[in-house]
């Protein structure tokens, strides 16, 4: 049977333990990313153990363990660690739910035969369950292959705190890794029904089709080379998707009409950015796209509408989209009259600079549609 060393060497000062338990707990409090929770968690038992390797390892969906951190003391990755370890320690571990402390595995009756052990030349080993409300979840495997009674029973206690605080951290990062997963579903179905909704639009007013779709990939090209992205991007590409989508609230007799709108026909129209807001303002998830759908009628003069915003009061992208919006309508088709050449629309919108439009957005339209592809 093994037997514990007693060497005062091996005694870590308390100090150091009480650190160690600090900075993981800031770890595990500041940081959602398992692979950096494993990684510091290994690094600074290493150290403060005097270990030489250390390594975690997870049960996988076939309730399996497999490694999700191996490192050495140089604090860089252990390659091909599936040949480094003691597997008959590891699965007694796993099987039994005990932690196992060996001062010298090369004289431990428990593993002295082990294939492993004498081929590896392991001696001082520490490895530990992680637990999860009384569930194995995985294992935490310290050794020193160079010298024998490098690990105590205190540190056997100290590395059983440690695994129990990180079992949390790793039960919460899967936690945040569901979430988003749930989440980009939850984006991915939205975003579908977006786009359905668009093209039901379209459908219906056939003069625009493929409108909707060019006015996004464009309004998004240029807000990309004014520096925004991520969240805000997206906000952006949805609020393009459903720039008009007010319009559903139009009867036909005006919506369709091939003619010039009456006087009380066009302040009709004009109400389909209210009724933009009225659908849209009530789904959490669309909040943060209402911009382009509801001001992107507003004009840098202060003379649009539905609110008469002036300048900078008129959103970023709403701002950004509606000189898109009416590039667009100019370079296409319509009934009532022909596109116009590209050198017409460029004049037209920069007489328009300061008056219908910000200045600055024209500038970045105008150097973007000379360096890239018309739509």
């Amino acid at each position: 049977m093994p037997s514990f060393s007693s060497n005062s060497n091996n005694s870590r000062p308390s100090r150091d333990r009480l650190d160690l338990v600090y900075r993981l707990s800031q770890t595990f409090n500041s940081s959602l990313d398992l692979n950096q929770v494993l990684n510091t968690v290994i690094d600074e038992v290493i150290a403060l153990l005097c270990a030489e390797r250390g390594f975690v390892m997870l049960l996988n969906e076939d309730n399996q363990l497999a490694f999700r951190a191996a490192r050495g003391i140089d604090q860089q990755s252990i390659e091909k660690p599936d040949f480094q370890i003691s597997r008959s320690i590891v699965e007694r571990v796993k099987n039994e739910g005990n932690a196992v402390l060996t001062v010298d595995a090369q004289k431990d009756d428990r593993f002295s035969r082990q294939q492993s052990i004498v081929t590896l030349g392991l001696r001082s080993i520490l490895c530990v369950p992680l637990k999860s409300k009384d569930t194995l979840i995985g294992i935490i495997y310290v050794d020193n292959r160079l010298a024998s009674g490098v690990f105590t029973a205190e540190d056997l206690d100290l590395l059983k705190a440690v695994a129990s605080s990180a079992a949390i951290a790793i039960e919460n990062a899967g936690l945040f890794k569901d979430l988003q997963v749930s989440k980009n579903a939850l984006e991915i179905a939205y975003d579908t029904t977006l786009e359905g909704w668009a093209k039901a639009l379209e459908l219906r007013d056939q003069v625009t089709e493929g409108h909707t779709r060019r006015v996004t990939e464009m309004t998004v090209r240029l807000a990309e080379m004014m520096g925004i992205h991520g969240e805000a991007l997206s906000h952006i590409r949805r609020g393009s998707l459903l720039h008009d989508i007010g319009k559903m609230g139009i009867p036909d007799q005006i919506l369709l009409k091939p003619g010039t709108l009456t006087v009380d026909e066009y302040e009709t129209m004009k109400k389909h950015p209210i009724f933009a807001y009225d659908m849209l303002s009530k789904i959490d998830f669309l909040q943060p796209c209402l911009d382009i759908p509801y001001c992107h009628h507003e004009r840098w003069d202060g003379t649009g509408y539905p609110r008469g915003l002036k300048g900078l009061q008129i959103p970023l992208a709403a701002r950004i989209f509606s000189v898109v919006d009416v590039w667009d309508a100019l370079h296409s088709n319509r009934p009532y009259r022909q596109e116009w050449p590209v050198e017409r629309i460029t004049e037209y919108l920069t007489k328009q600079s300061g008056t219908q439009f910000d200045p600055a957005i024209i500038k970045s339209f105008i150097q973007m549609i000379l360096k890239e592809p018309i739509l």
